[in-house]
């Protein structure tokens, strides 16, 4: 499989830009892609000879009593078929690795994109309809980008080829066979808006249950202790019903889009027949010419129904562009420098904030307003304020997971919109009273931050943190599953320990634990990043040891108490 290849966003929103987009997502892949098109059209070509070489065999060998013609031909049927079998067997094989290739690689850009958006963004934005958009949407996209081309090439030679020998054979019954076209364009066109809105229709609904199953499971708990099973029960059973419905129309459209072009083709076919019979008869046309004729008319049929369901398959997948470029078109709350500056050699986590005003709307209300701080390094500072006044909103700042709408804040004099995001969040580590926990061993989730830290590392962290009960292949469900609050809070801090942050900031990270193993794990820290500044939140400030310093962030600024 090729290399994943890096994928700038569409330039603007739309169906054109994202065609763009997915156009230059090909690019890079345009030898292997036309290795497909020769190999298939190849496959194409060889399928369209055993007719002709069927009408050889009856008008000129059986017909004829020419015994080496007819063992000649049946030679020739026999290569013809060995020949497609290996030409279908290469065809698939780069047609894997060219559709893995594209599948794995848009999806990658996408998940990119993601990962550069803000907090807020997944704030509003169910996880369900992520899901459903980075799985199915974007398999359609991926479906289009290589079928499509694929499947136009294909039948737009295979119909050709096929008319081409089928006017040779009898120009009036290619005429009489072409009779239908005009009317099955005429449907097609006329279902196409129907089929595109059933399709979003279909996604959306297709996503919400997603939604839905994504989000109970992770609340499953919650739902036990609520005695809401039976409700969340009833709902499903309501969006089941409702995905029932919207899929039901779909496929009805699609059965209509099929089976009516389908239906006329039957009739032209019988026309054929009809009047290709009566031909026969009265000497006019041979028997092979007639059958050479029918086989071809079977080869241009299965064409021509697939260009018709591309044009319809083109609507379903306008659908999966729009849902993906949505997804595209979210613009990150922070652009990294284009060169980042460097944090000074001898940093220690100097902090300053200053005249920092910030909204999350651009024309929202401000939830710091001219906010002011000078932390020196080594500092162990308790931040103190009322709930929603934006103590959670600094720390957001802080990690640059948003820019202030004015005023600068500085890492041991280096603005934090100057230096590499990357490296900041590895400097700027945040303890909160939420742990984020995944599936696995409690060493994995340990080790998430610093993958090379030895054992004797993991070990130490772990005892500072009063974990060194637990063995690091402990199982640890999504979410934390199996353990405490108090033991998601210590391995948090232990994640913490095993890190060399100039800034180490703890929001009720000991919320969950007792007053004298809070006050325990709060020693062990100030002993481990003396040297290094402590921004410290917490509703109890007996249980985070002596600090230096008090201030409270209130109306927007912070107050030294």
């Amino acid at each position: 499989m090729s290399a994943s290849v890096a994928m700038p966003l569409p330039a603007a929103s739309g169906p054109r830009a994202t065609l763009a987009w997915l156009g230059g997502l090909l690019a890079p892949r345009r030898a292997l892609l036309g290795g497909v098109l020769l190999l298939s059209i190849g496959g194409v070509a060889l399928g369209l000879a055993q007719p002709w070489l069927s009408k050889l065999l009856i008008d000129d060998g059986l017909l004829a009593r020419d015994y080496r013609l007819i063992a000649a031909m049946a030679a020739l049927m026999v290569a013809a078929a060995l020949l497609g079998t290996l030409v279908e067997a290469g065809n698939r094989v780069c047609y894997l690795r060219l559709s893995a290739s594209v599948l794995f690689t848009l999806r990658e850009a996408v998940y990119r994109h993601l990962q550069g958006l803000s907090p807020s963004y997944y704030a509003r934005t169910r996880a369900g309809e992520l899901l459903a958009r980075l799985d199915g949407d974007v398999a359609e996209v991926q479906r289009f980008a290589i079928d499509g081309p694929l499947a136009l090439v294909n039948g737009v030679v295979a119909l050709l080829l096929s008319v081409a020998v089928m006017l040779q054979l009898s120009p009036e019954l290619s005429l009489l066979a072409a009779t239908v076209i005009p009317l099955e364009v005429w449907f097609l066109r006329r279902l196409r808006p129907r089929l595109e809105a059933r399709t979003r229709a279909l996604r959306d609904r297709g996503a919400a249950v997603t939604a839905f199953l994504v989000e109970t499971l992770q609340a499953m708990k919650f739902i036990q202790s609520s005695g809401a099973e039976a409700r969340e029960h009833a709902r499903l059973r309501a969006l089941n019903a409702d995905y029932l419905a919207a899929l039901q129309e779909q496929q009805l459209l699609g059965l209509a889009a099929a089976g009516v072009p389908r239906l006329l083709a039957a009739f032209a076919t019988a026309a054929v027949f009809a009047w290709g019979g009566y031909r026969v008869v009265d000497g006019s046309l041979s028997v092979g010419t007639l059958l050479a004729f029918s086989a071809y008319l079977l080869r241009a049929t299965g064409p021509a129904q697939t260009l018709l369901g591309l044009y319809l398959g083109l609507q379903r997948a306008r659908v999966s562009l729009e849902r993906v470029g949505e997804l595209l078109q979210q613009a990150p709350a922070v652009t990294p420098p284009a060169h980042p500056v460097p944090l000074p050699a001898d940093a220690r986590g100097a902090l300053d904030i200053d005249g920092v005003d910030f909204a999350y709307a651009a024309h929202g209300p401000l939830l710091l307003r001219g906010a002011r701080l000078h932390v020196a390094s080594g500092t162990k500072l308790a931040l103190t304020g009322a709930s929603g006044v934006g103590k959670s909103t600094l720390i957001d700042l802080l990690l640059r997971h948003f820019d202030p709408r004015a005023g600068h804040i500085r890492l041991d004099g280096v603005d934090l919109r100057e230096l590499d995001p990357a490296e900041l969040r590895r400097r700027v580590v945040v303890v909160s009273q939420e742990v984020t926990l995944f599936a696995g061993s409690l060493g994995d989730n340990l080790a998430y931050l610093r993958p090379q830290a030895s054992l004797d590392e993991l070990h130490a962290a772990l005892a500072a943190a009063r974990l060194d009960g637990l063995a690091l292949d402990t199982p640890v469900g999504s979410g934390g599953g199996g353990l405490s609050g108090g033991q998601r809070q210590r391995l948090a801090l232990a994640r913490a320990l095993l890190l060399d942050p100039l800034l180490l900031i703890l929001d009720e990270a000991s919320s969950a634990l007792d007053a004298a193993t809070a006050r325990e794990v709060a020693a062990a820290v100030d002993a481990r990043f003396a040297d290094r500044t402590r921004l410290v939140i917490a509703h109890r400030l007996d249980t985070v040891g002596a600090v230096d310093a008090v201030v409270e962030l209130r109306d927007g600024r912070l107050v030294a108490g």
